[in-house]
């Protein structure tokens, strides 16, 4: 009987500055993904908020806070001008649909798989032609993490935290495992999160998790300070391709300069 098979490990990707010029494409193999320091962009909101549409722009609407309205209107305007870059297509014309799970997608352009997590002062964005999912947290002070071990965590897992040199470190590092699995998968958390592999290594999957033959990568990676990664996505290490993580300079000129990237 075929199995799907996790492999779960660190990488050492660093951040690269996104500067003018560069081409939007995708090969077989590639996850690219975009880091936004989302303070930079406050002065750029108005800019930003006109490439979102009435319903978006009604959702920005609906959050209590500011800086919550704010943060929204700054990286769904960033996440729809690469769209628009990726698939070549006028801004206006980029719809997201959701899932069940409501995780956006393009229906327009189904060979693109995106995927958004933010926390805090960061937001990010992995594309590919796999299905990807992508967490990134910031490594709180305040938050007591073990509150939450038994209803996300097996007993071989909490031990690996509770015996770690950092456990702060450890526990987000298998959390965001997780978190980035699921969002690859399109589950979200439910019962099964706690019974997704996240320990580094190759692990067999349960039909019942997966619901198919898939096989799958997870690797983890420091996003910014204070802040640690993970993204997931199709195939095993001998199939991997390239992997970059580009940071987004706070420049109007490199934002428009997306808009204008079509196959004319």
């Amino acid at each position: 009987m075929k199995t799907s098979r996790l492999f779960i490990s660190f990488s050492d990707i660093k951040g690269v500055t996104l500067v003018s010029g560069k081409e939007y494409s995708l090969d077989t193999g590639d996850i690219i993904i975009y880091s936004i320091y989302l303070p930079n962009f406050i002065d750029f909101k108005a800019n930003l908020s006109q490439f979102l549409n009435s319903p978006e722009l009604k959702k920005a609407k609906r959050y209590y806070k500011e800086i919550d309205r704010n943060r929204f209107i700054i990286y769904r305007s960033i996440l729809k001008l690469l769209l628009g870059a990726y698939t070549k297509s006028d801004i206006k014309n980029i719809y997201l649909d959701y899932d069940f799970n409501k995780k956006p997608y393009l229906a327009s352009h189904p060979w693109l798989h995106f995927n958004i997590s933010h926390s805090e002062d960061y937001a990010a964005i992995a594309f590919s032609r796999k299905k990807v999912g992508l967490d990134i947290e910031y490594l709180s002070n305040d938050f007591k993490f073990t509150d939450l071990f038994p209803d996300i965590f097996d007993d071989h897992e909490r031990l690996v935290i509770q015996n770690a040199d950092d456990k702060k470190n450890a526990f987000y590092t298998l959390w965001t495992r997780k978190e980035a699995f699921v969002k690859a998968l399109g589950k979200g958390i439910d019962e099964d999160f706690k019974y997704i592999p996240c320990i580094e290594g190759q692990h067999n999957l349960d039909f019942k998790l997966v619901k198919n033959t898939q096989n799958w990568q997870v690797y983890s990676f420091d996003f910014a300070e204070h802040y640690l990664a993970a993204v997931a996505f199709e195939g095993l290490p001998s199939t991997s391709g390239n992997q970059v993580l580009y940071i987004i300079p706070d420049s109007m000129e490199i934002l428009l300069e997306m808009t204008q990237r079509k196959n004319y």
